[in-house]
């Protein structure tokens, strides 16, 4: 017996590797009993290892499972009692534990050697256990989830016998361990087959399949195999044991490309997970951004999603890794077929009613400028229509801020902003660009907003339609307020404000403190700010090739700073508003803390809708307090009797510096059509083009500046706000803006401002 233990806990040693989740859970404290879900010894033994690594030496009767039902019984109806007759006496924890050697989702339909394969590893013997921990000890999880307070358990059954309390405790354990179990695994792969046949075969499609085949003449068999290979191509074929080669892969090329992956705001997700299906809607900046996410939410121990992917990623090789690692294709548009949209809905209702949690980005594509990009409310309407049909089904949509120190593609954007067309994806790119991956790409980041939950957000009494659009741009403000500050951002932010794009190291260096102390300060302010010597972030980056560094003088040269400002726009959600308000203060003529919020507010409503700003216009006037505290407290603004004052610093200049382009591309709008109407299109084209000429101002040539993008977001403002009007598809101003041209000019740098009239001349 001796010899069989001591070989338990040597496997255990040298053998399993252990992923650990509510670790916090693991420090002393004599007020909890640890409930394990599986009676195995070597369980428990694990357990008991962890805990005694943090100093906590918990008697075996302080370890329980539901495996030993009467033991367990019998304990919880003793504490119940205590604690009936002294209800003064400590509250005890209960800590369900979950210990899964592998924690991917099993198949419903097996060949024979994945029936042999299950058989041995069955759950409930000697040799399947010894199976599991040979073949999964290296991918093991132990979870320990929030406690249950034995407490409220007694309040919430008043008047009941101590043992009929035990027993429902027990019940809500036995449940809650299910529903951990699906939340971490994920619900049994059914057959391809039988997914397309369910689909295939449900009443709106085949609805779908008569009609198209009534309008086109075609046989009702021949329309149905039009639709199966559709569907073939759209579905993902989530293969358990190619997720399980590729964790290890990805988690050694991470170490490899990074020198860290912060991930935050998983513990809020375990918790919500239990009970809703998780929607995943990520910023996508990288085709990185795929792999990080699964590979992170399967190292905290939550169920690998069905990814949405473009089409294009469906190349051969690559495309069947894809679809196995959990990839969904889709098409960019769904318009021009009678069919295809029908079936991606119906598979992505099927999808959610076996409750596989689902990714898709929420911008659509890829961001080349580093700002969030308006919603894609395509795949989003699906989930809220399919949630509308059965609301009972309760379902989370979770935002994702994703950043990197470096991008993988940032060569690539720069070429795509200049013009080129966009490359296609190959396998044999995918090859070529691991050679990049031979040298270090700094940090990456991945932050978990907080979840949206539909039975809250969603009224499904009332239209969906307008709820959709509302939703989408509340998605995008999660995304912000998850937002994590990385070390190129932050030394982006400060080196790109100068007209010569450089600055002496300490200064650099002084400045980004400054910057840090300012953005902890904001009403906005980040998740979570870079860490550690800033002096050493310098270095990094220059050996990534993003600074260059000649003696003691930092700066970038026109590529570089090209580069760079992908990684400054992710911080203009924090830095805009700053700036604008540091601006008015030095330029109004009389600034006064109950003016400022006024002068704001005028602004705002644009800022708002291009930055995805947090507060309806409503709400601004405690945050514009805030930030005026803020700025207060960092000593950027002070008090000469009631008046404001900008304090002559350099962060205030960096402030200033950030916000005005954005300003300027307001401006140019409103200049041009002051005196004439002009067409969308003339609008949008002669706006860059103004914008694009007075680049050489900044230092450097950077088309994001005079993104049509961002310019049609603004118009579109200007049409919900009815300052423009159109009329025979000419765009023109509604009110006299001769008042907001004064304005303006007089906020505004008058260089700046020049350059503008000169080119307004000139059209």
């Amino acid at each position: 017996m001796h010899l069989v233990k001591n070989i338990r806990k040597l496997a255990i040693h040298l053998w399993i590797k252990t992923n650990v989740q509510g670790a916090a859970l693991l420090q002393p404290d004599k007020q909890r009993l640890y409930i394990l879900q599986s009676g195995r010894p070597s369980h428990r033994l694990l357990l008991r290892k962890h805990l005694k690594l943090n100093s906590n030496k918990v008697p075996n009767a302080r370890i329980l499972s539901l495996h030993d039902l009467p033991s367990l019984l019998k304990r919880l109806e003793s504490q119940v009692e205590k604690l009936s007759f002294d209800p003064m006496a400590p509250d005890i924890q209960l800590i369900p534990v979950s210990i899964y050697h592998g924690r991917l989702p099993e198949r419903i339909n097996l060949t024979p050697l994945q029936r042999l394969n299950r058989w041995l590893q069955r759950e409930n013997s000697l040799i399947g256990h010894c199976f599991q921990i040979l073949l999964n000890g290296r991918q093991t999880l132990l979870q320990l989830d929030q406690p249950l307070s034995l407490k409220d358990e007694i309040h919430q059954h008043p008047h009941q016998p101590a043992g009929v309390i035990a027993h429902q405790i027990q019940q809500a354990l036995d449940a809650h361990f299910t529903k951990r179990r699906i939340a971490i695994r994920g619900p049994e792969l059914s057959g391809r087959e039988t997914m397309l046949n369910t689909v295939i075969n449900a009443p709106q499609i085949r609805q779908q399949i008569a009609l198209i085949a009534t309008n086109t003449g075609q046989l009702v068999d021949e329309v149905e195999n039009q639709a199966r290979r559709k569907l073939d191509g759209i579905a993902a074929n989530l293969s358990p044991s190619t997720a399980k080669v590729l964790e290890p892969l990805l988690s050694f090329l991470w170490r490899k490309v990074y020198n860290r992956v912060h991930i935050q705001g998983t513990e809020q997700l375990q918790a919500c997970a239990a009970n809703h299906q998780l929607v995943y809607l990520p910023c996508h900046k990288s085709h990185m951004d795929y792999l990080m996410l699964s590979w992170a939410l399967y190292k905290h121990g939550l169920m690998i999603p069905h990814v949405a992917a473009g089409e294009n990623l469906n190349v051969p090789v690559l495309g069947s890794i894809l679809k196995r690692g959990g990839a969904i294709f889709m098409r960019r548009r769904f318009k021009g077929s009678d069919l295809y949209p029908h079936l991606f809905k119906e598979y992505l209702a099927y999808m959610a009613s076996r409750g596989h949690s689902l990714e898709y980005f929420i911008e659509g594509g890829r961001s080349r400028t580093g700002r969030l990009l308006p919603a894609k409310t395509g795949l989003l309407s699906m989930t809220i229509e399919n949630f509308a049909k059965s609301p009972d089904k309760p379902v989370a949509l979770v935002p994702v801020w994703i950043s990197y120190d470096k991008l993988v593609e940032s060569d690539t954007y720069q070429r795509e902003l200049d013009g080129a067309e966009k490359s296609g994806e190959s396998f044999l790119g995918a090859i070529k660009t691991l050679r990049k991956f031979s040298h270090k790409f700094g940090e990456a980041a991945l932050s978990f907003g907080d979840p949206i939950l539909l039975e809250q957000a969603i009224d499904t009494t009332n239209a969906i339609r307008p709820q959709i659009d509302t939703l989408g741009f509340q998605v995008l403000q999660h995304i912000n307020s998850a937002l994590y500050a990385n070390q190129t951002a932050l030394i982006a932010t400060v080196l790109l404000t100068e007209s010569k794009l450089s600055l002496p190291r300490s200064r650099l260096i002084a400045s980004i403190e400054q910057l840090i102390c300012v953005l902890r300060k904001l009403p906005n302010a980040p998740r979570q700010l870079a860490q550690g010597d800033i002096n050493e972030w310098i270095d990094l980056a220059v050996e990534r090739n993003q600074l260059t560094a000649d003696q003691h003088i930092i700066s970038l040269n026109e590529a570089q700073a090209r580069e760079m400002s992908f990684y400054r726009n992710q911080l203009h959600s924090l830095t805009v508003l700053a700036g604008c308000y540091v601006m008015l203060v030095k330029r109004y003529e009389k600034p006064t803390p109950q003016n400022m919020p006024r002068l704001l507010q005028t602004l705002y409503p644009y800022l708002r809708a291009e930055l995805f700003l947090p507060w309806k216009q409503t709400q601004t006037t405690p945050a514009f307090r805030e930030l005026r505290i803020g700025l207060e407290e960092n000593q950027l603004l002070t008090r000469e009797d009631t008046h404001l004052k900008v304090v002559d610093s350099h962060i205030n200049r960096v402030l200033i510096r950030t916000a005005e382009p954005i300003l300027i591309r307001y401006f140019i709008v409103f200049r041009l059509l002051t005196d004439t109407g002009l067409s969308t299109e003339d609008l949008i084209s002669e706006s860059q083009r103004i914008a694009l000429s007075i680049h050489h101002h900044f230092g450097f040539h950077s088309p994001e500046y005079s993104d049509a993008k961002m310019l049609q977001l603004f118009i579109d403002q200007l049409f919900e706000q009815e300052v423009l009007t159109k009329a025979d598809d000419i765009v023109m101003l509604h009110n006299d803006s001769k008042a907001f041209i004064r304005r303006a000019r007089q906020f505004l740098s008058s260089s700046l401002v020049t350059l503008v009239e000169r080119e307004l001349h000139r059209y």
